[in-house]
């Protein structure tokens, strides 16, 4: 019996060790075929060039060692080559194996919300629509298996390298997200925005040749100040290089600079204000500032209201720029009522440049890393503000209209009605209406002195005494229907302005402008709010003027005509933001001048422009 286990014990020992041999024989076998996998042109030149030793002729001994110490060589860089190609994989696949995360277990896992809601006491509260939480990056994990292995080991490495700097490309991505929640503010009261222009044009003269011009179209810094919804501000400086005629510094004997045309760069206060209320809780607000007047579409920033890169005529005649003091009104108020409920806007791309470059980018090698997937962030529509809207605003006049001025007799008065409508359908349902959604924006405006514009005041400075205070009327509207926005507008004085110019004629005239312009929005959707304000936009505008041929007046002896613009203006334009904050627009302009019989030329400058601009 005893003899029995004996047999079974060294029979079940003989097999074991040989279950050991065989593992061992197989584990060398498939490590030979792995090796064999990842360096098959090892055993293959190996063997030909040990054929080729044992075929040389004795003779050449000497060629042989060497050809054998070449050979070492080769075979020793190849080994150091492997071993550092093992050590950049081992630390990438380490490297991955740190960021997994595993999920916790199910026992450490927090309740879930439903559970936490069904164990708190039931409250009312008004309903809240919360945008789906953002997806975490979706990258390719490295594929560690026995299939992989086998691949290539430069394959293998260059994947997990993409995979590592697309990774490290959403990290950057997520932060910088995180650091755009707090948008343009500087600190909780103060918000920083603005405009940096770059103009390039090639125009005509009435009474010269072509000038070609490179130049800053616009520089400007817009602080926006909220201390609470009852009392807000705002301040913008603009740069000025101090040639032109409003703030001239190249005439004055003070600057070293007095050579004519050349002037001071500097920042100058270009429009500030105080509003005290919130039209939206209460239908009265005081206002006080440096502003331009209501009038018609002027408001000192053209790019606001139009989308040519030139200025309308009737901006440039009539704009009115102040230091007025108030009130606004806005009725009726609307109620109080919850916010309402997110939507996702669909992203309106640029159709032109943006792809051009991208293309050209790609053609000459260059490949963007793998961008994590980001989705769209529901965007909450203000409130509809109240349909009437108005002000009346009081200033004090220049002293070249009315010499000695002691009392604050000018003032400025402004009334309006706006409304807007989907035609009683979904919006999702308008992407093809070319009418729906609407808006509508009509208002007149009274100014007791139109001469106090910035153009007219600066043109006619010599006459103003005579011309004296004349008052003025304006009418505009602005609506949008579907991807199409059009402006109206007619500006004029109500009053003649008689004087004698600097020949001693006798003018009277009756200074007036008016424009039409539309424009069209590519890529729309019914959530556009400003048509032009993203992707691609065509405009066409057209503008006019009445009794602005100029007059006469002597300098040196000798006729100048002074205080005209163009008959007749025409603006075609085209742009594409390439990019958040980045414009280009190129735009063709032809100004035709009033006829010889009543002092102007007849002639028709035409003119190119190019634009780039930043926002921030």
């Amino acid at each position: 019996m005893i003899s029995g286990k004996r047999d079974r014990f060294v029979t079940g020992s003989r097999r074991r060790r040989q279950s050991a041999e065989t593992e061992m024989v197989e584990s060398a076998v498939r490590g030979w075929h792995r090796v064999y996998g990842e360096y098959p042109f090892i055993f293959r030149v190996v063997p030909a060039l040990f054929s080729l030793v044992l075929l040389v002729p004795s003779y050449a001994a000497a060629a042989e060692s060497e050809d054998v110490a070449a050979l070492r060589r080769m075979l020793g860089e190849l080994k150091a080559e492997n071993r550092k190609l093992s050590g950049r994989l081992s630390a990438l696949e380490g490297a991955s194996a740190t960021r997994r995360v595993k999920p916790a277990p199910a026992r450490q896992r927090p309740a879930s919300a439903a559970t936490a809601a069904a164990a708190a006491p039931t409250v009312a509260a008004p309903t809240v629509i919360v945008a789906p939480p953002v997806a975490p990056p979706v990258l390719p994990e490295p594929d560690l298996s026995e299939a992989a292995a086998k691949r290539p080991l430069n394959a293998r490495i260059r994947e997990l390298e993409i995979g590592w700097a697309a990774q490290e490309n959403a990290t950057r991505q997520i932060i910088g997200d995180s650091l755009s929640k707090t948008g343009p503010k500087i600190n909780s009261f103060l918000s920083l925005s603005g405009v940096i222009e770059g103009l390039a044009s090639r125009t005509d003269s009435f009474t010269g040749p072509a000038h070609e011009n490179l130049s800053l179209g616009t520089a400007e810094l817009d602080f926006d100040i909220k201390m609470s919804d009852w009392l807000t501000g705002a301040l913008v400086l603009h740069f000025d290089k101090g040639t032109g005629a409003i703030f001239p510094t190249g005439n004055q004997p003070v600057v070293p600079t007095n050579i004519a045309g050349i002037g001071v760069d500097r920042f100058t206060l270009d429009r500030t204000h105080v509003l005290v209320g919130d039209l939206m809780q209460f239908p009265i607000a005081a206002r006080f500032g440096v502003e331009v007047l209501h009038f018609g579409t002027s408001t000192g920033v053209a790019r606001l209201d139009t989308l040519s890169i030139g200025t309308p005529l009737t901006t440039e005649v009539f704009e009115n720029r102040q230091t007025a003091g108030g009130l606004e009104f806005a009725w009726p108020t609307p109620p109080r009522q919850p916010p309402p409920a997110p939507v996702v806007v669909p992203r309106v791309s640029p159709l032109v440049i943006a792809p051009a470059v991208s293309q050209l980018a790609r053609w000459l090698g260059y490949t963007p890393l793998p961008e994590r997937p980001f989705r769209p962030t529901p965007v909450t529509f203000p409130f509809d503000p109240p349909p009437f809207y108005g002000s009346v605003m009081t200033y004090r006049g220049s002293d070249s209209i009315i010499p000695g001025r002691t009392k604050i007799d000018d003032y400025n008065a402004s009334l309006g009605f706006r409304t807007r409508g989907h035609c009683g359908v979904p919006y999702d349902q308008l992407t093809n209406s070319l009418i729906c959604p609407w808006t509508f924006d009509f208002h007149v405006d009274y100014d007791t002195s139109v001469f106090e514009s910035r153009f007219l005041h600066s043109s006619y400075l010599p006459f103003l005494n005579q011309i004296g205070r004349i008052p003025g009327v304006a009418a505009s509207v602005k609506a949008s229907f579907g991807p199409f926005a059009v402006v109206g507008e007619v500006n004029a004085a109500i009053q003649d302005a008689r004087f004698i110019d600097g020949l001693g004629i006798a003018r009277n005239m009756m200074p007036m402008t008016w424009q039409a312009s539309i424009a069209y929005q590519f890529d729309w959707n019914p959530w556009i709010t400003e048509i032009g304000a993203q992707g691609n936009f065509i405009s066409v505008g057209y503008s006019g003027s009445q009794d602005m041929a100029g007059v006469s007046i002597l300098q040196n002896g000798i006729p100048t005509r002074i205080g005209f613009v163009p008959q007749h203006r025409l603006f075609l334009t085209g742009g594409e933001w390439v990019m958040d904050g980045l414009k280009v627009a190129v735009e063709y302009s032809a100004n035709w001048d009033y006829p010889v019989s009543v002092g102007g030329t007849g002639k028709v400058a035409h003119g190119w422009f190019g634009l780039i601009q930043l926002n921030f």
